[in-house]
Formats: C-alpha cells, structure tokens, sequence
C-alpha cells in the first residue's frame, strides 16, 4: 500500500486557505494594528519631527545665502586680474542653496491615509505569512480526509467542529458552509452515521478496538453513545494512545480489528502514523476511522 508520504509535504491551497480564513478576528485585529500604528507614527512625525527638520534646514538655507549675499559684494569691490576667484567660491554656494531648497521642499507632511494603507497592507500580509508558515510546518491533523488520503482507511463519519459562540459566528458558519464540512449536522446524527457505517462493515460481528490518538475521555464518551446503536455481535474495548499505554497494545494482540478516532487540527501525524505502523505490524484489519 502506498502510505503517500509525500503528502506531509505537500500544502494543499484549500486547506491552507480555510485554515486562515478562520483565524479572521485576530487577521482583522492585526490588520488594523498595524494600520493604526503607521498612521499614528505619521501624525507624529507631522507634529514633531517633520517642524525640526524643516527649522534645521531653514537655518543652514539662511545662512548659506548670507555667505552668497557676501560673496558677491566681495566680488564686486575687488578689481579683475588679482589672484582671487571670488566667483567660483560663490558658484559652490549657490549650488548648496539649491539643494538646500529642493530638499526643502521634499520636507513634506506624510499623508494618514497612505501610511494607514501602507501598514493595512503589511499587517494583512505579516499575519498572512505567519499563519503561512504555522500551518506549514504544523504536524496537526487538517481535513477530515487526510487519513483516507494516506492510509485509504475509510471514513465512518465526521462530527461537527464545536466551537465556541463568538461575535460575528454567523462568519464562522459560513466559512464551514464553504468549506464543505458537515457544519450543520447534530452530534446525535453524526454517532448514528457513525454506528450504522461500523454494523455495515461488521456483519459478522467480533470484538473490535476503539483507540486513537485524542483524550482517553473522549473515545469512552464516543463508545458510550455508540453501543447501544449497534448490533449485539459487534464488542467494543476502548483503549488509549497506544503509542503510551501498553495495556492498548495488549487489547491489539486480541482484537478482531480497530477503529480509529482522531480529531481535527489536534491529532498528531507522527503519532497516527506511528499507531498505524503498530497496527500494521499485527496485521490486524482497520474497519474505519471517525473523525472528531
């Protein structure tokens, strides 16, 4: 079987995209900070540095133009063929006068709404790249298709992201709208799902491991509400990351197959790969895996 483990290089756009997307209060939060900040940096230059720069200029302008002024009245008293060359000495100054006056008039006001674009723009992009860079390098579990991209374990059911109610959450619902994900799906669904895909591919009933890589609380809650739904055949043993509990990997040893519960964006990719590697090595059958 081809475990693809190209993949954990592999950034799907998508996904990438969603997983920022989701993040938009602290992206806005961060944009506007940003924004705030290049614009307030603009009224304080306007107000403070920019007037001092001006005066600093205007005095080197002033007294640059005095030695003209000097120059040329020294020029004109002297009488031609003596060994001065007032006239060079006062072509210099009069180039300095005029850089003077065009730097001069570059010392102008910053425009708030530029700057407030400007640091729009590199917030939006700074938070963008660090979210970019996090979903890179992340081990987390993404989609809820991952394990049947990588393993080709079936997928017994998916359950709807819990989260928290926030302002704007209506956001949040539409994101998930878009993404495809079963957003609008009731966790009592989602277990019934889940349970008549395990007694379609447990016809012959057996005693089947429930383990994964989440909270051991978790997988005892899942069995909890699925057991009754099942068919009196079908035997569940609930047992914990198998990666750090060897009473799991004895309950392994003993099992008809396994079923795998993982969660979205907490489930580690080295430790399911490591639990499927144990799996592997028992060859034991993998009916499924469920998605939290």
């Amino acid at each position: 079987m081809d475990y693809r483990e190209e993949y954990e290089q592999k950034i799907d756009l998508k996904d990438m995209l969603f997983h920022i997307l989701y993040r938009w209060r602290s992206v806005l939060l961060i944009t506007v900070i940003a924004g705030g900040l290049t614009a307030g940096y603009a009224a304080l230059y306007n107000m403070t540095i920019l007037p001092g720069k001006r005066d600093e200029v205007q005095a080197q302008l002033q007294e640059q133009t005095r030695i003209l002024d000097e120059l040329r009245a020294q020029a004109q008293s002297q009488e031609q063929g003596q060994g001065q060359a007032p006239g060079q000495t006062a072509e210099e100054t009069q180039k300095q006068i005029d850089q003077l006056e065009s730097r001069l008039g570059e010392l102008k006001k910053y425009s708030y709404l530029k700057y407030c674009a400007m640091g729009l723009a590199a917030g939006l992009f700074g938070i963008f790249f660090c979210y970019v860079v996090s979903y890179a390098l992340s081990d987390k579990m993404r989609g809820e298709s991952e394990i049947l991209e990588r393993y080709d374990y079936r997928l017994l059911g998916t359950f709807p992201r819990r989260r928290k109610k926030k302002l704007l959450s209506g956001i949040d619902r539409f994101l998930e709208k878009k993404e495809g994900v079963s957003g609008q799906m009731t966790e009592e669904e989602a277990y019934r799902i889940a349970s008549v895909n395990i007694t379609n591919l447990a016809k012959d009933g057996g005693a089947f491991l429930v383990t994964g890589t989440i909270e051991f609380g978790k997988l005892q809650e899942f069995v909890k509400a699925i057991v009754p739904q099942l068919q009196e055949n079908v035997v569940l043993m609930v047992g914990a990351d198998m990666n750090v509990t060897a009473s799991t990997l004895e309950m392994l040893a003993e099992c008809d197959a396994v079923i795998l519960v993982e969660e979205r964006g907490r489930s580690l990719r080295a430790r399911v790969h490591k639990e499927h590697e144990s799996i592997a090595a028992l060859e034991k059958a993998v009916v499924g895996y469920v998605a939290m």
